[in-house]
């Protein structure tokens, strides 16, 4: 059991560096690198490379250990359609599970995002967003669902955003959120096709260049 801690310890501080842009694409990752960053023996370290290079954010290379593998911008188009089509699927199980209170408290993430947009306060924006996300997802009542779409999240979508051009990233996150106000209009209606279409066609839309 410890070791498994300290697997998914490793396993977590790669993946942060990565999408936080601290291990660029084509990087190499090595063990020792990693055992005197955290601090761990060399069989967590090695474990946790092995299962990102199986998550496909790493690539292994022969006699060279790992480096970060660079995603093209279809894989992240076609990573976001999977993601859009399991969101889809936990918002239409979400719908009638969730309350009243939870429905309210995603529209006042609607009213924090339009302030955070209108200050450029981006790094609140996203944390805001993940919370409006988390909401309905964690009411699924699927647990593997819930995992699947959690690991994904956390793999392949940035946890900061990249884009230098404020007027273009104020323009997405404003489109972006238009479609969160529009998922809670649905929710409130019970509609739970609407919302699955809703939630797919928010994921398969996103320009992955404008964030």
């Amino acid at each position: 059991m410890k070791n498994d801690s300290l697997t998914r310890q490793v396993y977590e501080y790669i993946s942060r560096k990565i999408q936080e842009g601290e291990y660029l694409p084509n990087q190499r990752i090595t063990e020792s690198e990693i055992c005197k960053a955290i601090g761990v023996s060399r069989t967590p370290a090695r474990e946790a490379l092995t299962r990102l290079a199986g998550e496909n954010l790493l690539k292994k290379i022969h006699n060279k250990g790992f480096v970060v593998k660079e995603i093209k911008e279809k894989e992240k188009l076609d990573m976001y359609r999977i993601i859009g089509v399991l969101e889809g699927l936990a918002g239409w199980l979400a719908t009638n599970l969730l309350t009243e209170k939870e429905i309210s408290q995603m529209e006042e993430l609607t009213e924090m995002m339009d302030i955070a947009i209108k200050y450029k306060d981006y790094p609140k924006y996203l944390k805001l967003t993940t919370e409006f996300h988390d909401i309905y997802i964690s009411k699924c009542n699927n647990e593997m669902l819930i995992n699947m779409i959690n690991s994904l999240l956390y793999n392949f979508v940035p946890k900061s955003y990249t884009n230098d051009d404020d007027e273009i990233l104020f323009k997405a996150l404003a489109h972006s959120n238009n479609e969160h106000k529009e998922l809670v209009l649905k929710l409130k209606k019970r509609n739970c096709g609407e919302v699955e279409e809703l939630l797919k066609k928010h994921w398969e839309t996103i320009n992955v260049n404008d964030l």
